[in-house]
């Protein structure tokens, strides 16, 4: 691949009011890297971008884009290459003109740091140093195109939809997915790519929600049933009675008999107060 970068900025943070506007597009291959929830007009079409997304567009695609709730921050260079080597691109799953949501852009972010640095140096071999980070950050992110980790941003609410539902589920029925391979199959993803999305989502892992999740359930046994210890730590997915005596005790300070000879947690926290 031969392709050029001309201009190019790294970590480039703008106010509540950027509005970026290219009309007639932006005169040459566009790549961005975006670090924060934004919205983008592209050929017309209004879409949610979610933060850690690329996308390239083209010389002549309309484009405008902002910061979904503030703050505008990305990564981004402008490029020209030739018809051959976009083909190339295209066969190799990368895609112009659409967002796509990646799991991860750290390394993607660090290779435009290396190329701005090279490309306002004046160092010997800057130039050719300079092409050959371009290359290389390419070809990587061919290789993050094409692995299971990622989803394109149209894709991404439904995913989220199916993740909301997913985390409903592990309040309702601690039992209904046995373990976190499940619920990324569940999700579709790898198990890495599944623990990050959650926690991207949500502000946490996927373990503190499983653990609440059957702990909330088990205060909702203890309140309303007459099941014994034993079986209310079955239903609420441990394999051991003790394990769950010492969780649930870790989780709320209480035994399992002392929450439930009690009238209210609130009553609990009194006469421990």
């Amino acid at each position: 691949m031969a392709i050029e970068v001309g201009s190019i900025g790294y970590n480039h943070r703008h106010d509540k009011d950027y509005y970026a506007q290219f009309p007639e597009g932006p005169g040459a291959y566009l790549f961005l890297l975006v670090k924060s929830d934004s919205v983008f007009t592209i050929n017309g079409k209004v879409r949610t971008v979610s933060k850690s997304s690329y996308i390239i567009i083209n010389p002549k695609t309309p484009c405008f884009y902002k910061g979904a709730k503030g703050n505008y921050t990305d990564d981004w260079f402008f490029f020209w290459l030739s018809d051959d080597d976009k083909t190339f691109l295209i066969k190799n799953g990368i895609v112009f003109d659409t967002p796509v949501h990646l799991e991860e852009i750290e390394q993607l972010s660090a290779l435009i740091h290396r190329i701005a640095f090279e490309h306002f140096s004046a160092d010997k071999f800057h130039t050719e140093i300079k092409n050959s980070y371009t290359q290389i950050f390419f070809y990587q992110l061919i290789r993050i195109a094409n692995s299971s980790e990622v989803v394109s941003s149209d894709l991404l609410s439904a995913k989220n939809e199916k993740l909301i539902y997913l985390r409903t589920k592990l309040f309702q029925d601690p039992l209904y997915f046995n373990s976190v391979d499940d619920m990324a199959a569940f999700m579709n993803l790898s198990r890495s790519g599944f623990q990050h999305l959650y926690s991207s989502v949500f502000g946490h892992s996927v373990i503190k929600d499983v653990i609440s999740g059957r702990i909330e359930k088990a205060r909702e046994y203890l309140r309303s049933s007459n099941l014994t210890i034993l079986e209310i730590s079955s239903r609420c997915g441990y394999k051991s009675e003790y394990h769950f005596m010492r969780q649930f005790k870790q989780q709320t300070g209480f035994t399992p008999t002392e929450f439930r000879n009690s009238d209210t947690w609130n009553q609990i926290k009194e006469s421990r107060g």
